[in-house]
């Protein structure tokens, strides 16, 4: 992988990450699973010491700014989404957006990033569509994409709709509040900043982003992309990659790095594996897993072999994604197509479990 890697955060993503966590509250989740890391709950307590401070320090300015955008909450607020969305499409927009301008935005500015960001969205989704054959020129043109696609899920649908209706103003306001936050989370940014140096020191060394890649992340690459590579403080336990015609987008949480060192020392525990067999005790996803130890292939292929819809693959894909049971490699021709592969390392991991758990005897 190769990357230009930036000295700070992208702050205008970390606007909207920040808010996000507000709701989400993603650390409380971590500390609770302290035993899925190997430590004990307040060795994680303490390890998010300083987050929690920082985090702490941020909201209380920036919350009441926010506040003063009630039309902008939806962009913000977890939602039980059917399709998997990992993200909330304030952070999703705003990841797309990238390093494209964010002052005097005319409507046919604003026009453009919408559209190119619903048709990217869709893409995704359904994978089987090209986002470039996905033409809005109207509402009643989204509203005909919408209805005539796979995609089982009426409160996404009514956001795109929402979000295309409201552009202008919404899109405008959005801006208004990252802008005005901005300066508070550098104001802060001393009691972090210790742990981003820690991790952008890991990050100058490529080897430490391969082995990542490798192990947790489950994506390879068979040509050299290249990215631009932000660290990032509150989406401080994921690796987000965002690519696009122009230019490709990577973040990186603070602690990414050292949590995946953590669950792979302690990879062979009981809430591990019972998280891994969950995610193997489905009959369709053992279908996909026999039929992707075969060979590698794409979406649209693997759902016409398993005579099933694109969407229905793509949710469980994504969850044996989540249990690194697949991975994903990236590029081909165009260096951007996407195909899915059984991570066999991972499989034979869980079965080297369930044979130690079978080698106890009684005395």
């Amino acid at each position: 992988m190769n990357y230009n890697l930036h000295k700070g955060p992208n702050w205008f993503y970390e606007v909207v990450v920040c808010i996000s966590e507000y709701y989400l509250k993603t650390e409380d989740k971590i500390i609770g699973n302290h035993s899925k890391f190997g430590v004990s709950r307040d060795d994680m307590k303490r390890f998010f010491s300083k987050y929690e401070a920082y985090k702490k320090a941020v909201l209380n300015d920036i919350l009441p700014i926010y506040n003063k955008y009630p039309s902008l909450e939806w962009l913000f607020k977890p939602v039980d989404y059917k399709i998997d969305v990992d993200r909330p499409i304030g952070a999703s927009l705003i990841t797309f957006w990238g390093n494209k301008s964010t002052k005097n935005l005319k409507d046919d500015f604003i026009d453009n990033i919408i559209k190119k960001y619903i048709s990217s969205t869709i893409s995704e989704i359904i994978n089987d569509v090209d986002k470039e054959d996905i033409k809005i020129n109207g509402i009643t043109d989204l509203l005909d994409i919408l209805e005539s696609i796979e995609i089982d899920d009426d409160i996404l649908k009514m956001h795109l709709i929402r979000l295309y209706h409201a552009r202008y103003e919404t899109v405008r306001k959005l801006w208004e509040m990252i802008h005005t936050c901005v300066p508070i989370l550098k104001k802060h940014f001393y009691i972090i900043k210790e742990d981003v140096d820690l991790v952008l020191k890991a990050l100058s060394d490529e080897t430490n982003i391969e082995k990542v890649l490798d192990l947790s992340v489950g994506v390879k690459f068979k040509t050299k992309l290249y990215w631009q590579l932000y660290p990032s403080i509150f989406a401080f336990n994921s690796f987000k990659m965002e690519m696009q015609v122009e230019e490709n987008y990577s973040y990186i949480g603070i602690y990414f790095l050292k949590l995946v060192d953590l669950k792979e020392k302690n990879k062979f525990n009981e809430d591990e594996l019972v998280s891994d067999l969950k995610a193997l005790g489905d009959a369709t996803r053992l279908k996909i897993i026999r039929v992707l130890l075969e060979k590698g292939m794409y979406l649209k292929e693997l759902a016409e072999k398993l005579n099933l819809t694109p969407a229905t693959v793509s949710h469980h894909i994504n969850i044996m994604l989540k249990s690194d049971l697949i991975f994903i490699t990236i590029g081909d021709e165009d260096n951007r197509r996407v195909y899915y592969e059984v991570n066999r390392k991972k499989l034979e991991a869980i079965s080297n479990s369930i044979k130690r758990l079978a080698s106890i005897y009684r005395e």
